[in-house]
């Protein structure tokens, strides 16, 4: 069978709508001719020029269409390969964005190319095929697996200029290619590189040749990371060397030297972490070389005493496996030389996340009439024993004390559900408590108390007999504003006389609504006042199509296509830090306040979550539509059509 080597090359050199975030590179323009040069080489290339596509200086609207359109058309017998040059950003959630020339450092949901949007176009294409080679800074940090065995295999192979943590250097030549990119294409020219004689140089061992060569120019470190791999994959072809040249070659040490004198061990990383791994996710393996900085033979080995990391110990690397448990883990791996080259410390941390929460209930209030009555009479007289009833439940709920509000990890913190019933709270965990004579529900976001370690809920009752305040929260990686949810859910009971508190209670809760949240008390309720004539000047018409960008500490966290219809209906796209997902729900907008409001369903790829939530709009002087949801983040409005 045979197998068609196709190409896609892109190189950016330009960022005009960022010149100080994201500076003029010399290199990538020139990475891209080069590469493509070496590639279709009469002699040594595999690729044909017809089946290679350039791109240079593209916007991230051109860049996914050109994307998207080249990973669609690929078959089954066809091998990929995807190079990119320019710009490697990483956002607050550690994800790598490759720059376009529109790109801006605080909007790279929108003007750049996340790792994820990449991921998603392989795995829906047609060959298993893939080649990645990332030029850019951070680019280590693109997840990656296994190391392939033997030649002509499939699965995804990727070899990045840099670590994770480090700056890829540029040419400060306006002809010249980058380090890199040089001795990427020198290794696919160079006759001694095929070390068994196969006629095909692998991606491994390009990657041996050019890793010294590039460590002792810029100190980069260059990274290899193959995921769900079996074989190895061709670049490019030789004709077979004499064999005394091949025996040569056989005879080096098989770890790589990068320099003179004694023997001095090294590794390509120190440091992985990975965070928020889902419950049912599988970390691909970690593959970490060892290279001996001076000169003469390594004797080295690797070990670890964390039962969750599995090593394996090859010639030139070791492969880590790892299988963490649920919660934090931390383990250390160290790699000693016998012959007195030193040693080094590898650090892992893995956070792995529980199984997601059941989706929070809404309240579920009893409206017939008997159940009613009953209600009544524990609003009126506290005195009166009548049969409690059970409103609503939120599960995987913590318990702190108010004074470990900033902790990062408190031992006294307790798990648990809160259970709402008629006239009390009752949380029921390790311990059960019942709290009753409820004066104040609040809410404290992080975003407006510093060094708080989560958004709270505050209760102030009586606990169990003790007079106190204690707060809580509900974390979830699957949906935010869960604390919100349960404050306000429990709020709106209070507000609508189901939930019995004291005549002298309190709260902030929804003052931006109607300023009447001081007055909601098991006897003391009032109802809003009478609306006043809406505004007719200002005024924000949301029904159409909607581009929005949302913000949070500077940093751009999700884009948004929406669809308002004018019926109440929701629906359209979002790219966020968790990748692309389908949103569908409903809307609702008071012109009074300029409050939004919606009830959506996101649907990702491993499942679709609840959100809700408000937004407080305002239109600036210029006609610019801006707000500010319940979490603190920053909404921009742009309407492309009614």
């Amino acid at each position: 069978m045979s197998v068609t080597y196709k190409a896609i090359l892109i190189g950016n050199s330009d960022y005009p709508d960022d010149p100080h975030g994201l500076p003029k590179l010399n290199g990538p323009v020139n990475d891209v001719k080069l590469l493509k040069k070496a590639l279709c080489n009469p002699d040594k290339g595999l690729f044909k020029e017809e089946h290679v596509t350039e791109l240079i200086n593209a916007t991230s609207v051109e860049m996914l269409a050109a994307l998207e359109g080249y990973f669609k058309k690929l078959t089954y017998n066809d091998q990929s390969l995807f190079y990119y040059s320019g710009h490697g950003l990483h956002n607050i959630m550690n994800r790598l964005y490759l720059a376009a020339k529109n790109s801006k450092k605080d909007s790279l949901i929108s003007t750049a190319i996340s790792d994820n949007t990449i991921n998603m176009l392989l795995e829906s294409c047609g060959t298993r095929k893939h080649i990645l080679i990332l030029d850019c800074c951070h680019s280590g940090s693109f997840k990656g697996g296994d190391l392939p065995q033997s030649l002509l295999g499939e699965g995804r192979f990727v070899i990045t200029s840099s670590s994770s943590e480090e700056l890829t250097a540029d040419t400060n030549k306006p002809n010249s290619p980058s380090p890199f990119t040089k001795y990427l294409a020198e290794a696919l020219l160079v006759d001694e590189i095929d070390r068994n004689q196969d006629g095909y140089v692998s991606i491994n061992e390009i990657y041996d040749y050019i890793y010294p060569r590039i460590n002792k120019e810029t100190k980069q470190r260059p990274q290899r990371k193959f995921a769900d791999t079996s074989g190895d994959l061709p670049l490019c072809r030789r004709k077979p060397l004499p064999q005394n040249e091949l025996n040569d070659i056989k005879e080096k040490d098989k770890t790589m030297n990068l320099g003179s004198g004694k023997p001095r061990l090294n590794v390509s990383e120190q440091k992985i972490d990975h965070h928020g791994v889902a419950f049912d996710e599988d970390l691909p393996d970690e593959i970490i070389d060892v290279f001996n900085e001076g000169s003469g033979k390594l004797n080295w080995a690797a070990t670890c005493d964390s039962d969750w990391v599995d090593i394996e110990n090859h010639d030139t690397y070791i492969k880590l496996k790892l299988s963490p448990k649920v919660g934090m883990n931390r383990g250390s791996i160290r790699v000693k030389d016998k012959n007195g080259g030193g040693s080094k410390t590898i650090r892992v941390t893995v956070e792995k996340l529980k199984d997601p929460a059941p989706k929070l209930p809404e309240p579920e209030i009893v409206n017939n009439v008997d159940t009613d009555i009953q209600e009544e009479s524990v609003l009126k007289d506290d005195s009166t024993t009548t049969t409690s009833n059970l409103l609503v439940t939120f599960k995987d709920v913590k318990m702190r004390h108010i004074n470990q509000a900033k902790a990062i990890v408190d031992n006294s913190e307790q798990s648990g559900s809160i259970l709402v019933f008629s006239d009390c709270i009752v949380f029921d965990g390790n311990i059960k408590i019942t709290i009753k004579d409820i004066d104040v529900l609040e809410y404290y976001p992080q975003d407006i108390n510093p060094g708080y370690t989560y958004n709270y809920m505050g209760i102030s009752g009586n606990f169990d007999g003790v007079k106190k305040m204690m707060y809580f929260y509900n974390f979830s990686w699957f949906g935010a504003g869960q604390t919100w949810k349960m404050a306000e859910q429990i709020h709106h009971l209070i507000k609508n006389k189901k939930l019995a508190v004291t005549t002298n209670f309190k709260t902030h809760i929804n003052d931006n609504q109607n300023n009447q949240s001081n007055q909601n008390t098991s006897s003391n309720f009032q109802p809003p006042q009478k609306p006043t004539v809406p505004p007719q000047q200002n005024n924000i018409y949301m029904p159409g199509s909607w581009n929005i960008y949302i913000y949070q500490f500077g940093q751009q966290i999700s884009y948004l296509n929406l669809y308002f219809n004018v019926g109440g209906a929701l629906s359209g796209t979002q790219q966020s830090v968790d990748g692309f997902s389908q949103i569908s729900g409903t809307w609702g907008y008071n012109p009074l306040n300029k409050l939004l409001t919606y009830s959506v369903m996101v649907s990702l790829m491993n499942g679709s979550v609840p959100d809700q939530g408000s937004v407080s709009l305002k239109m600036e002087a210029n006609g610019n539509i801006s707000g500010t949801d319940l979490l603190g983040r920053q909404w921009t409005l742009q309407k492309t059509g009614n």
